[in-house]
């Protein structure tokens, strides 16, 4: 009890200050919507003042006069995307920035090369208040005390683990890290040994991890342990996994949607909308005209401002990730903006010829029914180009020609009779730098 309190106390005191301004704001529609203008023009001010990349622009598009911000011109900045930071790295950070606490951080490549970017003290700050605020005031889940199990796969974070000092931290907030980097089938055993030994209140993880581990589960009939609840983080979370990781664990699993450049961007509810954290990330999404798309029900990519990350502000980054809108209101009353979707990774996303998207869980789906039934152990979608898709498999079982055109049959009935599939045995499928399993690519 003394080391929950304790430990309660030591991190609640780092962003208070944060979380108290949340709560402040979060009680009124009005209140949020200014609280998120407010630090989108302190952002503005600093970047015009300190960032050499963005002076510029927002010179040119006058959206500063007299000392004011005129926020009707924000959505003529330019979209920033990964391969412009990496061009004018340098003048993208803050001139300023060796007067802050700051740290190096980078994301891990799921996409192509790895983005290394600055983060800060106050970054830092209104991220840790922002995951508190999620789980206490929207999952109604005391966090920091409760026994929790992390199925992660970060090297940076698996490096950080190894430290006297993080399992101490662990210890004190409850906490068994699994890295799931490691999921052969001697490691799925040893971890569901221990989560049924802790009785964890909560599991986070890959949604990718947590679903292989209920796989194999299924498949041996073995019976896990029912948290409170389960969050699913880091990759897509497609129906097929949810449906999966519930029916295992007996317990909702919730989307939670973040990313090592901008921090927590959306989770979800109740309800089962994923509510945007509006005080930490100003959010946008857009058409392929970079026109933004507010209907209930539209799509359009994601593009996100931080608005606290002064050592190297990211105004206006496309993610790389595609969303549905939600509805103004949700029925769990938070008055947060919410989402309905996060879709996916662009990348997972197949392109038809005339420009609109399958998504990569129609391909889970088709394959999934096999998947399941052990027939196969791994898989990859990979879209080379408009008429030629390529199956990677790593088999558990020989796979018969009738499954094959099954399959196929599927496949060419959404991506068209004249499409060619190539099947490929493999021994194995890598995951990405950051553990991530990508189960459908398009080149």
């Amino acid at each position: 009890m003394f080391k929950s309190f304790l430990w309660k106390f030591l991190s609640n005191r780092q962003f208070k200050e944060q979380l108290n301004e949340i709560l402040l704001h979060t009680r009124s529609g009005d209140h949020l919507d200014r609280l998120t203008k407010k630090y989108l023009r302190k952002l503005i001010f600093h970047s015009y003042q300190n960032v050499p990349y963005y002076h510029k622009i927002l010179k040119d598009i006058k959206i500063i006069e007299n000392n004011k911000i005129i926020l009707s011109e924000f959505d003529s900045i330019p979209i920033l995307k990964k391969d412009i930071i990496r061009k004018y790295w340098s003048n993208i950070i803050s001139k300023d920035y060796k007067t802050r606490k700051y740290y190096y951080n980078a994301t891990g490549g799921a996409t192509g090369e790895p983005l290394r970017f600055i983060q800060d003290i106050s970054y830092a700050k209104w991220r840790r208040a922002t995951l508190y605020y999620y789980y206490n005031w929207i999952l109604n889940i005391d966090e920091p005390v409760i026994k929790k199990v992390i199925l992660w796969g970060s090297i940076r974070d698996l490096r950080r683990n190894r430290s006297l000092k993080t399992k101490f931290l662990n210890w004190l907030s409850n906490t068994i890290f699994l890295n799931c980097f490691r999921m052969t089938e001697r490691d799925i055993k040893r971890y569901i040994k221990v989560i049924n030994s802790y009785k964890p209140d909560l599991i986070r993880g890959y949604a990718g991890a947590l679903y292989e581990l209920c796989r194999y589960a299924e498949r041996k009939h073995i019976r896990l342990y029912r948290p409170k609840a389960v969050i699913a983080a880091a990759e897509t979370l497609y129906n097929e996994m949810r449906k999966a990781i519930e029916n295992c664990f007996q317990a909702k699993v919730y989307n939670f949607y973040g990313s090592r450049e901008l921090g927590p961007i959306a989770g979800e509810c109740s309800e089962g909308l994923m509510h945007i954290f509006s005080f930490n990330n100003y959010v946008e999404i857009l058409d392929r005209n970079n026109m933004p798309v507010n209907e209930e029900g539209a799509e359009g990519k994601i593009v996100v401002t931080n608005l606290h990350n002064y050592s190297m502000p990211f105004i206006r980054y496309d993610i790389g990730d595609i969303a549905t809108v939600g509805p103004k209101k949700c029925k769990c009353s938070n008055l947060l903006p919410t989402l309905l979707h996060v879709n996916g990774r662009i990348i997972e996303h197949f392109v038809r010829e005339d420009g609109t998207f399958v998504p990569g869980e129609f391909f889970i789906h088709v394959i999934g029914v096999v998947y399941n039934k052990g027939v196969i152990r791994k898989f990859r979608v990979i879209q080379e180009d408009f008429k030629k898709i390529r199956i990677l498999v790593v088999p558990e079982k020989k796979i018969n020609n009738h499954i094959k055109e099954n399959i196929e049959n599927e496949i060419k009935m959404v991506m068209g009779r004249d499409v060619q599939i190539i099947w490929e045995l493999v021994n194995d499928i890598s995951k990405t730098p950051e553990g991530k399993f990508l189960y459908t690519k398009s080149l």
